[in-house]
């Protein structure tokens, strides 16, 4: 399961990986040092802090990375998106929804007519036109 990382795209990408992360590091130390100019904690405490961080944030992620890899070794890659069926019987606010998908899906226009007890989609009959097959993959 070795795949290529792709390449950054040129100097200016590298530029601003860079940029970016040293930013955050500056960030980071920035709130460390505003933690530490507090009179307030003891540096007993910080140091407890940090320890109990290096130690459960890995131990977090990596079960995290070990239950993905369990589902990949389960199921094996994807191949597609799965297909889900969601019927749209009803929307938000718990109104009966009336409409023909198969044409609204070719229609250009659409128009909805939202009442208090129903939602209406209708497709103008002049704006259906078929669009190529490829346009829904």
């Amino acid at each position: 399961m070795h795949f290529q990382r792709p390449a950054l795209s040129g100097p200016l990408q590298v530029a601003w990986h860079i940029i970016l992360v040293v930013f955050g590091w500056a960030l980071f130390g920035g709130f460390w040092w505003a933690v530490l100019q507090q009179g307030s904690n003891s540096l007993s405490r910080i140091v407890w802090l940090l320890a109990t961080a290096l130690v459960v944030l890995p131990v977090i992620t990596l079960y995290w990375v070990m239950h993905n890899r369990g589902i990949y070794n389960r199921k094996g890659p994807r191949r597609q998106v799965q297909v889900v069926d969601a019927p749209y019987m009803r929307d938000w606010a718990g109104r009966p929804v009336r409409a023909d998908f198969d044409a609204l899906r070719q229609a250009r226009l659409i128009t909805i007519r939202s009442t208090a007890d129903e939602k209406l989609f209708l497709a103008r009959p002049e704006s259906v036109e078929p669009y190529p097959e490829a346009a829904w993959r």
